[in-house]
């Protein structure tokens, strides 16, 4: 989800941009603010993840608010009538500029930017805790001649292959001269459960776990299907349902 405050003192703009807002599923008004000293107070008690600022404000600038609190503010998507803020604006981080009046494609395509900044700091953050935490955060598969870097983020899931393992990631496969058995000691268990002796998966990607005849099987997104043993099911469901 999206957390969007709305900057901007006209209110025929801070309603086009609430529109604009409302075709997307994901997306949620936090708030909305006519300047500078509103926006700082609806900051310290919301949760915001972007927000869409106009630049000519009553008393101080949105280029005002985003230079004095630089470093400490949700992404900016600035909303302007002026060409000539473009500049300054990139020079504050702004993850894009847009100038009034707004297509939806135009601003579609700026949401979509923030969706990206938001991923890449989620997956920053989770490599900074696991780092931290001692775990791995990629394997390498030697391939052609050549290593192929896997981020463990990309996997599905990991198959025994006698003594080594196969990783499928992104519809892939890669060969990886490791045991099962060790993989799971290195992987962060809060990102990928041993179901079977032949098989690790991804939290994520596993989407339902379900019985088949005497046994079960896990369903993952993907459309595989894998065993679970039957010692392994009830730890295996308590792990998929903490992670919905």
């Amino acid at each position: 989800m999206v957390h969007a405050l709305i900057v901007d003192d006209e209110p025929l703009s801070r309603r086009a941009v609430r529109q604009l807002l409302a075709r997307h599923g994901d997306v949620t008004v936090a708030g909305e603010c006519v300047d500078v000293p509103e926006a700082m107070a609806a900051l310290r008690t919301a949760d915001v993840d972007v927000i869409f600022l106009d630049i000519r404000l009553p008393s101080e600038s949105g280029l005002d608010l985003a230079r004095r609190e630089r470093g400490d503010l949700p992404f900016i998507v600035f909303v302007t009538a002026f060409d000539q803020f473009a500049l300054p604006a990139f020079e504050v981080d702004a993850v894009d500029f847009l100038r009034k009046p707004i297509t939806q494609d135009r601003f579609d395509a700026a949401l979509e930017r923030v969706r990206e900044r938001m991923r890449l700091r989620e997956t920053a953050a989770a490599a900074e805790t696991a780092e931290s935490s001692g775990f791995v955060q990629r394997l390498v598969a030697h391939e052609r001649q050549r290593d192929v870097v896997i981020p463990v983020g990309e996997i599905d899931y990991i198959e025994a292959d006698d003594v080594y393992a196969v990783v499928h990631a992104s519809g892939r496969r890669h060969l990886v001269r490791e045991a099962l058995d060790r993989l799971e000691q290195r992987l962060d268990p809060a990102r990928f459960a041993r179901i079977h002796r032949r098989f690790i998966v991804a939290v994520g990607p596993a989407a339902a776990m379900r019985r088949a005849g005497p046994t079960w099987e896990i369903v993952l997104r993907g459309g595989e299907v894998l065993p679970v043993s039957r010692r392994r099911h009830a730890a295996i469901k308590d792990v998929l349902r903490g992670a919905r």
